[in-house]
């Protein structure tokens, strides 16, 4: 990408952000969507992507229950790696393929809250829709022609290279032609919720159940199409046995159990990319990489130690240890190949925590079982800069 359009980009990110800090305090609030960053911009130390938007509570349909309406927009630039051939669909364990992509998205939610929980303040059940837009061109990686060690030593190739100039999107239905995509998913959401979550430290449980649908009618306006469906379950329970405060309610130090089972079955007959990116099992077992073991379903269970405190103004040093271990079978995505994968992790994360949404920090993972993509089966330890902790 041309230095220009990533500067434009960068401004408007900048410009959003601002635009967030002085929402009119009566009935919005502020709401985070994402972030992402592309590993060759300062080694993947900075964000380039951002979604965050505003919700508006000011107004109920129901007594004592929130009513809230959502709206964020997101912008960047972030790298993509894909392992699987794009022909044949087999999985190459080395030579990615690997390139650009500018997004801009936008999300509007509607969320109504049933029934008072035990913790002060919340709703028990949280039922949501919502609906999602978004373009992406997908573009040359801008450091085409640099060698990288991934599985091995090998140039970053252009697109045309690596998939042809006649692509027709077999195993990656959004590169197909000009490599843009227009693309529409509408999503239902129910939240159970049990979690008394005071930043440094949390006791509780809550579990969501999320389907999402993007038909192929809304998603093949451009070249680049998209035809598919996903079920989630994520469930997590916490407990600080730990916690000290000082007087005048400053938290100085916690130490908090926090254990995460999430299953997920995503299918049809074009997964995109970026709908591969968030439910690949190398994506949920940390210290392995997203877009591998890109199977229809997944299971994994992340267990954490956090070490939190002490507290100056929301923003708090976090030691957190984990261990995580995963299962996926079924097709790999837009293939007729089967296969099963097992993994196994266990590291430290050490971050700093910005109002309890941004952990900005390094994580440091050994892999117990499974192969790494990157560095080789030969090498059990990855490291890599992280803004968010998963849950």
């Amino acid at each position: 990408m041309e230095k220009s359009m990533r500067k434009r980009l960068t401004i408007l990110l900048l410009l959003l952000a601002c635009a967030l800090a002085v929402l009119p305090a009566s009935g919005f609030e502020f709401v985070f969507g994402d972030l992402d960053q592309h590993g060759e911009i300062l080694g993947g130390f900075l964000p380039s992507y951002l979604k965050a938007g505003a919700g508006y509570n000011g107004f109920s349909l129901i007594e004592d229950r929130t009513t809230q309406i959502d709206l964020l927009v997101g912008g960047g630039y972030s790298q993509r790696k894909v392992w699987q051939n794009p022909v044949t669909g087999a999985v190459e364990d080395s030579d990615p393929v690997i390139y650009d992509t500018v997004r801009i998205d936008w999300e509007v939610r509607f969320s109504q809250g049933l029934w008072a929980s035990p913790v002060e303040g919340k709703d028990l059940l949280t039922l949501s829709a919502g609906y999602t837009g978004r373009y992406d061109m997908n573009i040359d990686s801008f450091k085409t022609g640099s060698v990288r060690a991934n599985g091995g030593s090998f140039p970053i190739r252009t697109l045309d290279e690596s998939i042809g100039p006649d692509y027709m999107g077999f195993v990656y239905p959004d590169l197909r032609g000009d490599r843009q995509h227009l693309g529409t998913a509408f999503s239902l959401t129910a939240r159970v919720d049990l979690m008394d979550d005071q930043k440094m430290y949390a006791n509780g449980f809550y579990t969501t159940v999320e389907f999402l649908w993007a038909p192929g009618v809304l998603n093949s306006a451009l070249d680049g199409e998209a035809d598919y469906y996903s079920a989630d379950f994520n469930a997590v329970g916490a407990w600080t046995p730990v916690s000290f405060t000082e007087e005048g309610g400053i938290h100085l130090f916690s130490l908090t159990l926090i254990d995460r089972l999430n299953a997920n079955w995503t299918d049809g007959s074009e997964v995109p990319v970026y709908a591969q990116s968030s439910v690949s099992l190398g994506r949920k077992v940390r210290g392995f990489t997203t877009w591998t073991y890109n199977t229809q379903f997944t299971m994994v269970n992340n267990f954490d130690i956090r070490f939190a405190g002490p507290a100056w103004h929301s923003i708090f040093p976090r030691i957190n240890l984990f261990f995580d271990v995963g299962y996926g079978c079924g097709d790999y995505f837009n293939t007729d190949t089967g296969g099963s994968n097992f993994l196994m992790s266990t590291g430290i994360q050490m971050t700093v925590s910005f109002f309890d949404f941004i952990d900005l920090g390094y994580q440091i993972a050994y892999l117990f079982d499974g192969y790494n993509f990157v560095d080789g089966p030969d090498e059990s330890i990855t490291g890599k800069f992280t803004f968010f902790l998963d849950f």
